[in-house]
């Protein structure tokens, strides 16, 4: 009878958390429109736009200032936080950080952060699952899971995809889990994904008209070559990102590195303000064949076409990305992923000469792009296709995944 309480216990534990995760989730996608409306209302579409060179530094300081001196708790990559704490088998997590990262995040993003909610949702949601388990009283083996578990009801209630958000639990975080584990998994991250569907009013955070391209053999071939592109990016990606992680820790005194790294931030986003938070309105616009919005508010004209300003975005987005997550900013790294592979896939398009499947290749090159940096193609995968809502592209996703992340793992084993 003991152990069917505890089960009962754990079960509602979850669900509970799951609804909670998943109201957070909106109240941080709320938070990043709130403040972001304040400043992008005042971007005109042509010339320079000098407030750009101002609020993404100063968000990148308030984000800073609000994690050492009110907080007072170090939040930036969450992912890698919450997989060693679960690596040590942490059972235990601060009840701030049940609201922390959302607040800051919501300051990061908001004011021009160059990355993703996701990373801050996440461990939000494992301070979540963790405090609710203890406050059910369920078995302390059971609290380190409720972490991983709730970690990516996170992810799920944030991209509103429930797949992507276990995937995430079991490929990313690298969790071991049986069969309650993993049941417990499945209740949480539909629960979440379902709360944050049902507030967000029954909509996909991405709309988009399938093309009837998805099957077609020339489709799937070019979806191959673009995985290859993919992965190629994938690797310039991450080593300009690194590189430019590493130098910004070796600053040690905290506010300057919030500095340097704002001003790296606000550069970027001055000269490509699509660069601007994360940039999800601009992807749904490209998977829908249009672009305009590339090149609103640039201070200056790239030639003709879209082509030399995709690849401006391309080379910048890794640099503003990391300046902002290394810099005392509090966001994730797969959106910045999701928005570069949506660019690659434009690019592609335009070099191809396959402009009429351009949105379809963007979607493909989310995925892409996501595999092959973030080395997880099966979440990137389902993150891609539900994210969406179109799962008649489910296979040429797959085939630009996998292609990017088989390609990116060839070229960096012989060190190219």
């Amino acid at each position: 009878m003991r152990l069917n309480n505890w089960r009962h216990s754990t079960i509602a534990a979850g669900i509970i958390s799951g609804i909670l995760i998943g109201c957070g989730a909106t109240a941080l996608k709320h938070l990043i429109a709130l403040i972001s409306g304040l400043f992008v209302s005042g971007i005109h579409a042509h010339g320079a736009n000098y407030i750009l060179l101002a609020v993404p530094l100063t968000g990148i300081m308030l984000s800073g200032m609000m994690s050492k001196y009110v907080f007072k708790v170090p939040m930036e990559y969450a992912t890698e936080r919450i997989r060693n704490d679960i690596s040590a088998g942490a059972r235990r997590m601060k009840r701030r950080l049940t609201v922390a990262p959302i607040l800051t995040s919501g300051v990061t993003l908001g004011c021009g952060g160059s990355a993703g909610a996701e990373g801050p949702i996440a461990y939000s949601g494992a301070a979540i699952a963790n405090n609710v388990g203890r406050l059910f009283r369920i078995p302390a083996n059971m609290l380190t899971v409720m972490i991983a578990c709730g970690a990516g009801a996170g992810i799920a209630a944030i991209f509103k995809a429930p797949v992507g958000g276990m995937l995430f639990t079991i490929e990313v975080l690298g969790m071991e889990l049986g069969v309650a584990s993993i049941l417990l998994l499945t209740a949480m991250c539909l629960t979440s994904a379902l709360t944050a569907f049902i507030l967000s009013g029954y909509t996909p955070d991405l709309v988009f008209h399938e093309t009837a391209a998805a099957t077609d053999i020339g489709f799937l071939a070019a979806a191959a070559v673009l995985g290859i592109f993919c992965g190629l990016y994938s690797l310039y990606y991450l080593n300009t990102g690194l590189y430019l992680r590493r130098r910004l820790q070796h600053i040690a005194v905290p506010w300057h590195r919030n500095l340097i790294a704002g001003a790296i931030l606000s550069t970027g986003v001055f000269c490509f303000p699509a660069l601007y938070g994360e940039g999800y309105g601009l992807v749904e616009e490209i998977i829908n064949g249009a672009a305009s919005g590339l090149t609103y508010g640039m201070p200056f004209h790239l030639g003709n076409g879209l082509i030399p300003v995709a690849v401006g975005i391309l080379l910048i987005k890794s640099i503003a990305t990391y300046a902002t997550n290394s810099g005392g900013g509090v966001a994730g790294d797969f959106a910045p992923t999701l928005f570069a592979g949506c660019i690659a896939g434009l690019l592609f398009a335009s070099v191809s000469g396959m402009t009429p499947h351009t949105g379809s290749l963007a979607l493909a090159g989310m995925a892409g792009v996501m595999a092959g940096a973030i080395r997880a193609p099966y979440m990137a995968i389902f993150l891609t296709v539900e994210m969406a809502a179109s799962p008649g592209l489910l296979l040429p996703v797959t085939v630009t995944a996998a292609t990017s992340y088989l390609s990116s793992k060839a070229f960096m084993s012989a060190k190219i």
